[in-house]
Formats: C-alpha cells, structure tokens, sequence
C-alpha cells in the first residue's frame, strides 16, 4: 500500500511538473482558504468559506517576486445529508475583485463511498456567475476525490492523510465555450475532531479549446472547523 501511495503522488507531481516546462508562460500565487462547517440538524449543514487568491509571479517564473491581490470569495452553502453517501448543496459566493462585486448560485450533488482504508467521492457541480461588466457564465464540474489515510483504516485525530483531486471544468460565456482541468493533491493533518488543516499544489490548465493554454499554479492552505449547532442546544437544555 505505501508503493502505491508513493506511486500516486509521483504521477501527479510529474503531470504537474510537465506542463510547467510545455508552457512557457504561467501564473502562480497563494490561495488560503477558512471552512466553518454549523450542524444545524441531523441531516442539515450550513457551510460558510472565505478563500483570498494572491498572486506572486505571472508569465515567466524567473521574473521578480510581485505580490498582487485578486480577489476574495465569501460563500455561503446549506447542504442536505439525502443519505448515508449523498448530500446535495445549494449555495451563494460573493467575489470581491477589485471596485466589482460579482455574485454566483451553486448547485451540488455529492456521492462518497467507503472502501476499506480509501475514501473515493464523486462531485456534480454547476454554477452561473452574474456581474455589471461581463456576460452570464454558466459551468459544469465533475471532480474526483480520493483520500486515504497514512495509517490505518481511517483518518483519526492528531495522524496525517493524503488526499487528491481531479477536476474538469466545462464553461460557456457569451458565445466563448472553455474547458479546464484541476489536480490538486494535498497532505492533511486531522488535528482533533472538528478541525484539520490541509497544504498542496493547486494546478489549473484552462483554455484548452483555443490556441493558447492558460497555467496557474496556486499554493492552496485549508482550514476547516466544524460546529455542532444542535448538540449545544440540546446540552443547554
């Protein structure tokens, strides 16, 4: 098992690796993100994120460290266990980016399945972003996730996890059609219960229908928390 664990990691780093060099243009920064998570009940959550996005170099990786801020999102999700394995969300994200406000809905159905020391999760997004200055884009997402732990059969409090995704991004804007492709790998740490932090490469390769490709390669931070609206009120009581 720890062949294959170091066998995924290398095939990702080395994709990731080999469109740097096949482009010879790029932008990369930082992209910290904050994920509360408030159970509201036994099969409802209110999931409340900030992620900033700031970036350090564009073009050439060579050129002199320029740090740039882009924007931030604020968003806003209720999610509805349906069951054991799936949840559906629906949300809002507001983007602050630079003197514009930009508003998104979101629409997402999730299936996770357990298997054995692997966690596999399947996610179906679509979205429509408004703002003043732009068309109306409409997106279809799918990502895959797979997330296991490096010891034992689950993730427990205070051990490390890896985790990857794998994303693809179809979207259409006024009569312009794109697609992109996500690898995101991450190492987590569980630090108790209702925290745990993850750090990984965040790799987008988008225009993929035109001439010219685009790269951006952010170094993501994750926070999540999780609070259990419900279980303080019933320990009040």
């Amino acid at each position: 098992m720890k062949t294959k664990r170091a066998f995924i990691l290398v095939y990702v780093f080395n994709v990731i690796c080999y469109q740097m060099i096949a482009q010879t243009s790029f932008t990369s920064g930082l992209l910290p993100k904050i994920v509360v998570s408030n159970k509201l009940s036994d099969n409802i959550k209110l999931i409340n994120s900030i992620e900033s996005r700031q970036q350090l170099w564009e073009h050439q990786p060579d050129n002199d460290l320029s740090y740039d801020y882009l924007l931030t999102d604020f968003t806003n999700i209720l999610s509805f266990k349906l069951s054991a394995d799936k949840v559906f969300n629906i949300g809002y994200l507001l983007r602050i980016e630079e003197d514009e406000l930009i508003h998104r809905s979101i629409f997402q159905h999730s299936i996770a399945q357990q298997l054995e020391n692997l966690r596999v999760a399947h996610r179906f997004v679509t979205d429509q972003t408004f703002s003043r200055k732009e068309s109306p884009e409409f997106r279809l997402r799918y990502r895959f996730t797979v997330e296991l732990p490096f010891n034992g059969y689950r993730v427990d409090s205070g051990e490390f996890y890896i985790k990857i995704n794998n994303e693809y991004l179809g979207s259409y804007q006024g009569s312009n059609a794109d697609l992109e492709i996500r690898i995101i790998p991450f190492i987590g740490y569980a630090v108790n219960p209702k925290s745990k932090l993850e750090i990984g490469p965040d790799y987008r390769l988008s225009q993929l229908l035109e001439s010219g490709t685009k790269n951006r390669l952010w170094l993501s931070f994750n926070y999540y928390y999780a609070m259990d609206w419900l279980k303080s009120i019933k320990n009040e009581n």
